[in-house]
């Protein structure tokens, strides 16, 4: 089918502004040039003949034209970049606007919105849409019709990327850190005399190694880090789920909320190699007390034979996962480092949670590579009802007394420069 784009519309004035979509500001603005698009390839939902390709071919006579409501073109970067904004030079694109949203994402399945909004209506030549710099290797843009008729077409487009954002220096124990410790904010490293620790509860026996590093040799770990101000249930006057939400905390204000846990281990002895290893916070203890309510948290698992999900625990037991994702090879034999990183984040005017998982395969301390990006906006799973929430699946934004470093059905581990740290969310 042809495409007819001979109808005349008639526009009436339209105004630069910003405006504010989620947790990024939106700047519409006219590119000042036909810029390289940055995309390595580029895919459809479907077309009409002019293919999507078109839309990288340095030519605004060309064109990717698709019929229908929520048709999308997509781009691939090629690798994980830095994306702050994304030119488009609209088909036609002085004669009608295009309702569209753009969504970017680092693995090609779990997408985040970052602009969503109109095309000015008054050029054909690139427009730039700018919002708050992400990481992203995929971008989408899904037209919603136009002013005139329901076409997707798109002549030009172009991603503006720079670096990764750059690591936010070292720890104590030399580890990179992705992201800034808050000012201020709560802070734990492992202390060289660990069992003497308050702040750091074992459940087990451990011993130092001649290395520096520590063992562990017990099948069911649960290694408990406090905040400064310690764990103490009396002082959680309630688990409703709304309330927490509401106040952003369930012991304290300074709960481990927006963190970066950090630890190095070693599988040397192993039962069950399905099995993993789990960095998790946001709750306390992980029991059926108080209906289990207090067992909430947001699980990152590193299993034992390279693979990699989230889980989110609602309440002590009622748990959803995410796919599994191939993180690296099989554990056992050698030191391999693992990061969770939880922090709130605004999508679509609404709190959510952004979730992180990195892995430092050779144990260097420096080259952490990102193996799973999931955001929880409030649509996964969940039974909070069971603990006062109004809904199921809303997301855990809250902190809890208590970060865990987990591991089952694993009798001998060795693991060294562990931390949990509160970041700039």
């Amino acid at each position: 089918m042809s495409q007819s784009h001979g109808l005349k519309a008639s526009r009436g004035g339209w105004k630069r502004h910003a405006a504010r979509t989620g947790a990024f500001a939106l700047l519409v603005s006219a590119a000042p040039a036909l810029a390289a698009s940055g995309f390595s390839a580029v895919t459809a939902s479907g077309n009409d003949g002019n293919p999507p390709s078109a839309t990288i071919d340095g030519n605004l006579a060309t064109r990717w034209s698709s019929l229908g409501v929520g048709q999308w073109l997509r781009g691939d970067l090629g690798a994980v970049k830095s994306l702050s904004a994304v030119d488009i030079a609209w088909h036609e694109g002085n004669k009608r606007t295009n309702t569209f949203v753009l969504a970017t994402s680092t693995d090609g399945a779990t997408w985040t919105t970052a602009v969503s909004t109109k095309s000015s209506g008054t050029t054909a030549n690139p427009e730039r849409y700018s919002f708050a710099a992400r990481d992203a290797r995929y971008v989408r843009v899904t037209v919603n019709g136009n002013s005139l008729n329901t076409w997707a077409s798109i002549a030009e487009w172009a991603a503006i990327t720079g670096d990764v954002t750059a690591p936010a220096g070292k720890d104590r124990f030399g580890v990179t850190m992705l992201y800034p410790t808050k000012s201020g904010g709560e802070a734990w490293a492992l202390a060289d005399s660990a069992t003497s620790d308050k702040r750091f509860d074992p459940q087990n026996p451990i011993t130092k190694n001649s290395d520096g590093s520590w063992k562990m040799k017990d099948s069911q770990v649960r290694m408990s880090v406090f905040t400064s101000t310690g764990y103490d249930d009396n002082k959680i006057p309630t688990y409703d789920r709304d309330v927490l939400a509401s106040r952003g905390y369930m012991q304290a204000a300074n709960d481990w909320k927006n963190i970066e846990m950090t630890g190095f281990v070693k599988l040397n002895s192993v039962s069950d190699t399905s099995d993993n290893f789990d960095w998790y916070a946001r709750g306390g203890k992980h029991n059926d007390d108080h209906s289990g309510c207090e067992g909430s948290s947001y699980k990152a698992g590193f299993h034992y034979d390279g693979r990699a999900r989230w889980q989110k625990e609602t309440w002590h037991v009622s748990y959803e996962q995410t796919p599994y994702k191939p993180a690296t090879s099989a554990l056992k034999g050698r030191w391999v480092g693992f990061k969770s990183v939880m922090r709130n984040i605004t999508v679509s005017g609404q709190t959510a949670v952004k979730l992180e998982m990195y892995v430092n395969e050779n144990a260097d301390k420096v080259t952490w590579k990102k193996v799973y990006d999931y955001t929880d906006a409030g649509k996964w799973g969940g039974d909070a009802q069971h603990c006062g929430g109004a809904t199921g699946p809303m997301a855990i934004t809250w902190g809890g007394p208590i970060a865990v470093f987990r591991w089952d059905n694993a009798n001998d581990v060795d693991f060294k420069w562990l931390s949990v740290r509160e970041i700039q969310p």
